[in-house]
C-alpha cells in the first residue's frame, strides 16, 4: 500500500464512524477506490470522497488530518500498522484494538482503548471518561496493551481493566481504577475521590495522595519498589521524559484494598524524599 494522508475537508455535523479506515483495510486500493469507500454517517452511508481528500504521504502508515469530535471509532479493531491523527477525535478511539499504534495530536472523547487487547494508544491532550474501560455488554475492560494520555482524563479511568498499562501525565477524575481486575494505572497528577473502589487486584500508582482515601483500604506502610526500574525501562522505549518522571515512585506508601472485594489490589502513593 502507498502511504496515505486523508484530510477531512467537509466537517461532519453528526456521528461519523471511521472504523473502516485502517492501514490493512486500505491496502492495495487505488485513490478512486478509496474515494468510493462507504462510511456510516449518522443513519446514512456516504462515500469517503464526499468528506476527505486523498493524497500520498511520505510518512509511514495512515495519517488522518483535520479530524473533529464527530469522528468516532478511529482505529477500532486495529491489528497492525500505524494511524496518526491530527485534531480532536470523538469516542471509542482504538476500541478493541489488537495491535499496532494509534497516535493522536490533540484531544479524545470517551472510551479510549475500550476493550483493547493489544497495541499502543497515545493521546497528546486530554481524554474523556472510561479510558481503558468496557464496551457495551462486556464484563471486562482493557485486557492488554498500553494507553498513554498526555494531559488529563475523566471519570472511571481503567474501569474493570484486566491487564495492560495506562499512564496519565496529569489528573484523573472520580473512581480511577474502579472495579479493576488486574493491570496497572499510573497517575502523575491528582485523582478524584473513590480511587480504586471495588477493585479486586491490580496496582494504581499515584504521584499525589487523594484528598479523601477510599475507606475500605488499609495503610500497609512504606516500601521501596523493585518493579519501578522495570516499568521505567519499558516506558523509556517510547518516552525517556516519562520514564524519568516515574522515578518518584521508587519509595511509595502502600494501601491495600478494596477490602470489601478481597483486598488484593493496591494504591501506591509516591513518598516524597529530600
Amino acid at each position: 500500500m502507498n502511504d496515505l494522508q486523508l484530510t477531512l475537508c467537509d466537517k461532519p455535523a453528526r456521528s461519523f464512524d471511521l472504523t473502516p479506515l485502517t492501514p490493512t483495510a486500505l491496502a492495495g486500493k487505488s485513490v478512486d477506490e478509496l474515494k468510493r469507500l462507504r462510511l456510516r454517517y449518522g443513519r446514512q452511508r456516504v462515500a469517503l470522497g464526499d468528506f476527505f481528500s486523498v493524497t500520498e504521504n511520505k510518512s509511514s502508515g495512515l495519517h488522518l488530518k483535520g479530524i473533529n469530535e464527530h469522528c468516532h471509532r478511529i482505529g477500532q479493531g486495529l491489528k497492525a500498522g500505524t494511524i496518526r491523527v491530527t485534531g480532536t477525535v470523538g469516542d471509542e478511539l482504538g476500541r478493541e484494538m489488537r495491535g499496532g499504534i494509534v497516535a493522536v495530536k490533540g484531544n479524545a472523547g470517551d472510551g479510549v482503548g475500550a476493550g483493547m487487547i493489544g497495541g499502543h494508544i497515545a493521546v497528546s491532550g486530554v481524554a474523556g471518561d472510561c479510558v481503558g474501560g468496557l464496551v457495551p455488554g462486556a464484563t471486562r475492560g482493557m485486557n492488554d496493551g498500553l494507553i498513554q494520555i498526555g494531559k488529563s482524563t475523566g471519570a472511571r479511568t481503567g474501569e474493570r481493566m484486566r491487564r495492560g498499562l495506562i499512564i496519565v501525565a496529569e489528573d484523573t477524575g472520580v473512581q480511577t481504577g474502579a472495579r479493576m481486575i488486574a493491570g496497572t494505572v499510573i497517575v502523575l497528577g491528582t485523582c478524584g475521590p473513590q480511587v480504586g473502589i471495588s477493585m479486586r487486584r491490580g496496582s494504581i500508582l499515584l504521584a499525589e495522595a487523594p484528598l479523601t482515601m477510599t475507606p475500605t483500604f488499609n495503610d500497609c506502610g512504606e516500601f521501596e519498589l523493585s518493579i519501578i526500574p522495570i516499568i521505567r525501562h519499558y516506558v523509556g522505549g517510547f518516552s525517556k521524559k516519562l520514564a524519568r518522571n516515574l522515578s518518584i515512585f521508587r519509595y511509595t506508601r502502600r494501601w491495600c484494598g478494596d477490602i470489601a472485594y478481597g483486598g488484593k489490589g493496591e494504591l501506591l502513593i509516591a513518598a516524597q524524599r529530600l
